[in-house]
This record gives structure tokens, C-alpha cells and sequence, in this order.
């Protein structure tokens, strides 16, 4: 069984945070004002889920990841979480490879390298649009 697990990106303060789920509720830590709060997901907080997949050099792949496929040396993509196919797709830049075809990150046996990820490091995305 995969492990299922989160990480929190606080977009005010443009980090990751500490989180915790409480009664329901989703508890935030707020590292400026040093206390726990309350937050509808998304709204300042964003969760992104571990996909029980871990990179080349053992790091562990989470939603908005930017990833390398290793098999093919210019496939970049985004780590999303589909619902339709209720799996994790790997959403490449370049749609030449895949055309209109779903492409899920468990069809990968040669693993990935990860570059970064969409909240840290948005640049990434833009420079690779631009490599395409």
C-alpha cells in the first residue's frame, strides 16, 4: 500500500509549510505570524499529494512537480492528479510526444528526475515553452 501523504504551499508567504487536519478542519502553520490557522484549501494554502513515487535520486514526487522523464531526454511535464482517470498524469509541455493520449506516471519503468516544481520555480515552465 502506498503511503499517502501532503505538503502544503503557502502562497502568501511563497514556502512550504507545516499543515495538519483537525476535526475536518485544515490547520496551516503561518511561519510570519507564528501560529496555527484555519484556511479553505486553495484560497491561500494549496495541498499537493505524494504520488507514491519517487524521483532518480530518491526524492519523493508530489502534485505540481516538474519532472524529467529519464527514458526520454526532452519529455518534460507537470505531476497532476486527473480525476477523470482518478490516477496522477504526467502533463507533458510539449504535446507532440503524446498528442491527445493520457499519459500516466506509473508507465514510466526508467523513473524521472525532478527539476523543481510549479510554485517555486515557475520559470522553469516558461523556459522550457520557450526550448519547444
Amino acid at each position: 500500500m502506498r503511503e499517502i501523504k501532503f505538503r502544503a504551499w503557502d502562497k502568501a508567504l511563497k514556502s512550504w509549510t507545516n499543515y495538519s487536519i483537525d476535526d475536518d478542519l485544515l490547520m496551516f502553520y503561518d511561519k510570519h505570524a507564528e501560529c496555527w490557522e484555519t484556511d479553505q484549501e486553495g484560497e491561500r494554502f494549496i495541498l499537493c499529494q505524494y504520488t507514491g513515487l519517487k524521483d532518480n535520486e530518491d526524492r519523493e514526487i508530489y502534485e505540481g512537480d516538474i519532472v524529467k522523464a529519464i527514458s526520454f531526454a526532452r519529455w518534460i511535464g507537470v505531476v497532476k492528479y486527473s480525476d477523470e482517470n482518478q490516477a496522477f498524469i504526467f502533463d507533458d509541455l510539449d504535446k507532440k510526444y503524446r498528442g491527445k493520449s493520457t499519459v500516466f506516471m506509473n508507465q514510466f519503468d526508467d523513473g524521472f528526475e525532478i527539476l523543481g516544481n510549479i510554485y517555486e520555480n515557475p520559470e522553469l515552465l516558461k523556459e522550457i515553452a520557450n526550448d519547444n
